[in-house]
């Protein structure tokens, strides 16, 4: 990849070009992990800082680079969440604004849907996540977590088990 032989290049335009083309990707995926607008940007940040120290470690014969941005992502997320430093605020806190009209069924769905995925160990949060959200197949998931597929697909069915349960639980 181009870009990346110019980032290890030294060339700033090249990681300034990386970052725009990969940030929202990775805050996307830790949003959705952490439900939290600031641990998400903390993610981001920790995210990049490891991609800018360790970028001559990306090896394009193991996979993309969106699949290694992945892995980073999901590893500095599960350490963020053994090490919390901010308490989580519910979704409606970051997307209601003052201005807003009255949060409709579209939100409700949404809110409950992140108040079941919080409620999921992060393993399991990690999974659904990456295979729904971020629409990554098996083997990439695989890949990113560092698991065989076995693996993924187990806790994918164990998560989705969990969320139905609770579902069926809460009015």
């Amino acid at each position: 990849m181009d870009l990346v032989k110019h980032c290890l290049a030294g060339e700033e335009a090249a990681f300034d070009a990386l970052y725009r083309q990969y940030a929202r990707l990775v805050y996307h995926t830790a949003y959705l992990m952490l439900d939290h607008p600031q641990d998400a940007d903390d993610v981001l940040q920790e995210v990049f800082l490891r991609v800018f120290q360790h970028l001559d470690t990306y090896d394009p014969a193991k996979g993309a680079l969106s699949t290694w941005l992945h892995r980073i992502t999901v590893n500095v997320y599960l350490r963020h969440i053994e090490h919390p430093g901010v308490p989580s605020v519910p979704l409606t806190d970051s997307l209601v604004g003052a201005t807003q009209e009255p949060v409709d069924a579209a939100l409700d769905n949404r809110q409950r849907l992140q108040q079941l995925l919080s409620e999921l160990e992060p393993a399991f949060r990690a999974v659904v996540v990456l295979r729904f959200y971020s629409a990554l197949s098996y083997s990439e998931i695989a890949e990113v977590l560092e698991v065989p597929v076995g693996t993924v697909q187990s806790r994918l069915n164990r998560a989705l088990r969990r969320l139905r349960q609770r579902e069926e639980v809460q009015p």
